[in-house]
């Protein structure tokens, strides 16, 4: 998907249809599969077992507890399935891109700017934990709870250390408020079909999942 706004309203609606219902949360993975082509961030199994174990276990504590654990599950895996298409497909830019867009060259480029800052911080941690586990086959350890604290304390202080140069550096060339950007976008039929399906799931899920409780003026999760 080429239009990054067409592919934020996408990844909002596909991500609040999994979180109504089960039925949305299986509609949203297969457009994923066919509209999405299956595109991931997740790059090995054990990545994706690292990220779904959490909802596993919240799935089972409710499960235990009497609630609906398997739902749950479905839904996040749903929701997180969603997010890793999206980082997937992002390009650097589009967020300030998609905010001068939305809301101007003052908020809307503040709110791109931070956006942007935030996505490559998530790049660089991403990195140093790549960097940290060829250091430990390299050495024939592996992460243990010992060594743990010692690893993202680490990193935590590089990332403060990466902010604080940042800001140092915008402070330097001047920067108070708002920017001029020019942003541009491509946009095909396929994004745009492909957009209009997930509306159309987000709508199916938002009937067929009770999201609004008439009687009880509650919602149904």
């Amino acid at each position: 998907m080429q239009d990054p706004r067409i592919r934020l309203v996408t990844t909002i609606m596909l991500s609040i249809a999994a979180w109504i219902s089960v039925s949305g949360a299986i509609l949203s993975i297969l457009w994923w599969l066919v509209c999405g082509r299956a595109k991931t961030s997740i790059k090995t199994l054990r990545s994706l077992f690292l990220i779904l174990i959490i909802p596993a276990v919240m799935g089972l504590a409710a499960l235990w507890s009497g609630g609906d654990g398997l739902s749950y599950f479905i839904r996040i895996s749903a929701v997180l399935i969603i997010a890793s298409w999206m980082y997937a497909e992002r390009y650097p830019g589009e967020l300030l891109d998609v905010g001068v867009w939305f809301l101007g060259t003052k908020t809307g480029f503040d709110l791109g700017l931070i956006g942007e800052l935030s996505m490559s911080s998530l790049d660089t941690l991403a990195r140093e934990v790549d960097r940290i586990s060829i250091a430990l086959r390299q050495k024939g350890t592996s992460l243990s709870p010992g060594i743990i604290p010692a690893v993202f304390s680490g990193i935590l202080i590089r990332q403060l250390n990466l902010a604080h140069e940042r800001a140092i550096l915008l402070t330097l060339r001047g920067y108070t408020t708002g920017g001029t950007h020019c942003p541009s976008f491509t946009s095909t039929f396929a994004d745009w079909l492909n957009g209009t399906f997930s509306c159309t799931i987000f709508l199916y899920s938002l009937i067929t999942g009770d999201f609004f409780n008439i009687s009880g003026s509650t919602f149904i999760i």
